[in-house]
């Protein structure tokens, strides 16, 4: 049998961004004349590069896109979680209606197994990469993201997010920022000032968001205290340790507000176990409204993200981009939830349990 003759080298994509001193990706939205943001300046560089090297685009790229798998990856952080949960089956959903198959890979919020992922889902050429969680804050990680990612979107594939990252690319997101803020206002409108915050890893960008909206709330009140605030790891059993340590610092502490449903639900389980009243004693609120939260006792008040409508969303984002359509798109809003956790302050006594 012949042997196919090999290709002659050419002028790669990677080259004219080192060239012009952007990223591939940006190199591809110019010569795509993608509808992405990008400045004239950037674009005249661009396009100097290209010429000057003599560029020619590869139809074996541009047709990466004709030829679909119909698969798409998503990578989450945690798959037993229900916010991830609800946001895949919102995803699966859509999806599978549009003729799609969806790969879930649940990568722990560890940044060598989220790259292992994302260099499987690359092999297993799927039409589309869905980020879920959160970008993880370290740069040697997400300089090898971009790296992967530039590279994949250059040969026609689709990177969605729908959750804060350092990488550029089309997003659902929602308003995180805004929905911490407004439940620790509202907390403060109830008469609490001690309002202890359980945050969740340090090194995500989602928990860096949702306390900074904790943040600029309590610093616009005058009230704000950096002990009043612990790392609870987005974990039921890191929310009661959280709460544990909070409350063993500031007996006067009279709101818990955790940056995730589960994280609440760990503070309301280590206040039962103390025997301190929910929300005689103590008020708590969370953040995602996951289906188990109404449920609680007389309901965890919570910040609703609209879960399941984002994944769809972010469903029907990927397919726009699949059919060479527009990337603007708008994340559901969110909502403060209020329901039996939280009330008013009343002094009271917990180290006799009330």
């Amino acid at each position: 049998m012949e042997q196919p003759r090999p290709r002659p080298a050419g002028v790669s994509i990677r080259t004219v961004a080192e060239e012009a001193g952007v990223s591939t990706a940006t190199v591809s939205r110019v010569l795509s004349q993608a509808d992405h943001p990008v400045t004239a300046e950037t674009r005249s560089r661009v396009l100097e590069a290209a010429t000057r090297l003599k560029f020619r685009p590869s139809h074996v790229a541009r047709s990466l896109v004709t030829c679909s798998t119909r698969t798409v990856g998503a990578i989450v952080h945690d798959v037993a979680d229900p916010y991830f949960g609800e946001i895949l089956r919102g995803l699966e959903d859509t999806f599978h209606i549009a003729g799609y198959q969806l790969i879930a890979c649940s990568s722990d919020r560890d940044a060598e197994r989220e790259l292992g992922y994302m260099e499987h889902l690359l092999s297993q050429r799927v039409d589309a990469i869905v980020l879920v969680g959160g970008g993880i804050e370290d740069d040697a990680y997400q300089d090898k993201v971009a790296a992967l990612l530039d590279d994949y979107r250059e040969r026609g594939g689709v990177v969605v997010l729908l959750a804060p990252n350092a990488y550029d690319a089309p997003s659902v997101l929602p308003d995180n920022w805004a929905g911490s803020s407004a439940m620790t206002e509202y907390l403060i409108e109830l008469g609490h000032r001690r309002i202890g915050l359980v945050g969740g890893p340090s090194n995500v960008r989602t928990s860096a968001v949702r306390e900074d909206g904790y943040r600029h709330a309590m610093q616009r009140a005058g009230i704000f205290d950096p002990m009043l605030m612990e790392s609870g790891r987005f974990t039921m059993e890191g929310g009661a340790r959280a709460t544990a340590q909070l409350l063993g610092r500031h007996l006067d502490i009279t709101a818990i507000f955790a940056v995730n449903d589960l994280m609440a639900l760990g503070a309301l389980k280590y206040l039962a176990s103390m025997e301190v009243k929910v929300p005689d004693q103590v008020s708590v609120a969370g953040f995602d409204d996951i289906q188990i939260a109404e449920f609680v006792g007389s309901g965890l008040t919570t910040v609703a993200v609209g879960t399941f409508a984002l994944g769809q969303e972010g469903a029907h984002l990927v397919m726009r981009l699949l059919a060479g359509q527009s990337g603007r798109t708008a994340a559901p809003p969110v909502e403060l939830v209020i329901r039996g956790s939280t009330a008013p302050p009343v002094a009271t006594d917990r180290r006799a349990g009330g």
